[in-house]
């Protein structure tokens, strides 16, 4: 009984420690820089997601993104546009025009490599909350880094603002390409690469790739889809299941180049908002106050020139 006693004492005071370890590490501030809104009930429609998406195909605009955050204590927001009509990116800035202290910035989607292209960021680069774009993938028409596309990458940086890119439809490769020849452009790699995670540790090809491209200074990683980029559905919850991967891409890119982000809705594809935040903040918290700091706001708010 003694024994167990002492036993039970000491469980108690590990788990208070660890509670009070991860209150210290929980950042002061969360900017979940990767959301989207969209409204399916539009008269035209709206290019992503399809009809058949039976989990993402429903309105998603500011309200519902309203409850997230006050459920989970996130700050602020920067939306990533998911459609491909140049004017959706005016419809998203008008949305969140009434609460600026909440949606922060917008990275558009315009067609790079196009002639409309410096007319279109001309324009929106106006408004401070356009922050950057993602290049999700090429446009009609346009195959590769053909001179047009590094013309318009070029203008981007210019105008110091950042590039996303999804990377279905590109590798590591050509973010190591971009960075060399754009060494003043800002990149930022979306959902840890998009690597399918399996539990499993880090294959050494996909870990080679990954510290060659954060070798490069003006490329930063964005801690983020985790649940969409899970082998698993559910996804699981346990941030152990996840280890490797952020093991890796923190080895590699540092405390002042990963940023957090949800990826939210897709992340009910997987389980809750919270449950995500909670595995990567969980995770982090044991690199202690100043690394959750970085991720969570700090390196956000520094590489895309928001407050």
């Amino acid at each position: 009984m003694k024994n167990y006693w002492t036993n039970m004492k000491a469980k108690i005071f590990l788990t208070l420690v660890a509670a009070i370890m991860m209150g210290c590490s929980s950042p002061n501030r969360i900017i979940d820089t990767h959301i989207h809104l969209y409204d399916t009930s539009k008269p035209e429609g709206v290019p992503w997601p399809p009809p058949t998406d039976d989990v993402l195909f429903r309105p998603t605009v500011a309200q519902h993104f309203d409850a997230i955050c006050e459920a989970n204590g996130v700050s602020a927001t920067v939306i990533v546009e998911a459609s491909d009509r140049v004017e959706d990116n005016q419809w998203v800035l008008d949305l969140v025009k009434h609460n600026p202290k909440r949606y922060i910035g917008l990275v558009g989607n315009l067609p790079i490599g196009t002639p409309q292209f410096a007319k279109h960021l001309e324009r929106f680069a106006k408004d401070e909350r356009f922050v950057g774009l993602r290049l999700r993938s090429w446009p009609g028409g346009v195959t590769g880094f053909s001179d047009a596309v590094w013309r318009d990458l070029q203008l981007l940086s210019d105008k110091g603002l950042a590039l996303d890119v999804l990377m279905a439809n590109f590798d590591l490769d050509d973010i190591v390409l971009i960075a060399k020849r754009l060494p003043k452009l800002k990149i930022l790699i979306n959902h840890l690469t998009g690597l399918i995670i399996n539990g499993v540790s880090a294959q050494a090809a996909w870990t080679k790739k990954v510290k060659a491209a954060a070798k490069y200074p003006n490329v930063y990683c964005k801690v983020s889809g985790i649940f969409q980029r899970s082998n698993r559905m559910p996804a699981p919850k346990k941030a152990g299941y996840y280890a490797p991967i952020f093991e890796v891409v923190y080895e590699a890119f540092g405390e002042d180049r990963i940023i957090y982000g949800s990826n939210w809705p897709v992340t009910d594809r997987g389980g809750e908002y919270g449950e995500q935040l909670e595995i990567i903040r969980k995770y982090f918290a044991a690199k202690g106050k100043r690394v959750t700091e970085k991720l969570f706001w700090q390196n956000a708010a520094a590489f895309y020139g928001i407050r």
